[in-house]
């Protein structure tokens, strides 16, 4: 896409990124290519309607720096801090409004995992974002039956879900931070800059040596 030019798909990618890493930006690259989208959104949540009572462990300006160090190498990654400006618990549905006005002339696909799906119909106006955007599901190996009752359950108005392939990597934040807090090396699960980043302002309990 060129500078200036308007993106006709675009993808929204939303989680907690605390911290960011490999698989995050794994995922990201496929639903681009897979949903041929233009740019992909990283958004991190304020505050998730499903995790209200966990604490984030560290601010949101801490989380955003690292999404932004984490995605700078790929020209159709952007950062949004739209929810976190807005505060509060964080409504998919608000996000979609807030970009729809903002992206008039663009499709929108909001890429959610598997695990997630299967709670999506407790979302707040889940079928008004279904009306909204392309649903976009990450795969899980080995879970055929579960994505057939899926695709069915959350198919609205003849709308189907797509379905994302991503080779599986099993890393995740809870992980990373409880290997911070026992001095095992996370190397192989973020990138370089956000290592480098966690390391210099001593986030999630690390420390030197």
């Amino acid at each position: 896409m060129k500078a200036g030019d308007i993106p006709k798909r675009i993808g929204i990618f939303g989680g907690s990124f605390n911290p960011v890493h490999r698989a995050h930006c794994r995922i990201a690259e496929e639903f681009i290519d897979q949903a041929k989208c233009d740019i992909c959104y990283f958004i991190p949540t304020a505050v998730s309607p499903f995790k209200e009572e966990q604490p984030l462990y560290v601010n949101d300006m801490h989380r955003l720096t690292m999404l932004r160090l984490a995605t700078e190498y790929h020209p159709k990654f952007l950062v949004s801090d739209i929810e976190i400006l807005r505060g509060g618990v964080s409504y998919t549905i608000d996000t979609i409004n807030a970009l729809r006005e903002l992206h008039p002339h663009s499709q929108l696909f909001l890429l959610i995992g598997q695990d997630q799906a299967g709670e999506f119909h407790r979302w707040k106006d889940w079928k008004l974002i279904v009306d909204y955007v392309q649903l976009c599901i990450v795969r899980r190996p080995d879970t055929i039956a579960q994505q057939k009752e899926i695709t069915k359950q959350l198919t609205h108005a003849n709308k189907v879900p797509q379905w994302i392939q991503c080779l599986e990597m099993n890393i995740s934040s809870t992980e990373i931070r409880e290997n911070i807090r026992q001095g095992i090396e996370i190397d192989e699960m973020v990138s370089p800059q956000v290592m480098e980043y966690i390391q210099v302002n001593h986030l999630y309990g690390y420390k030197d040596g």
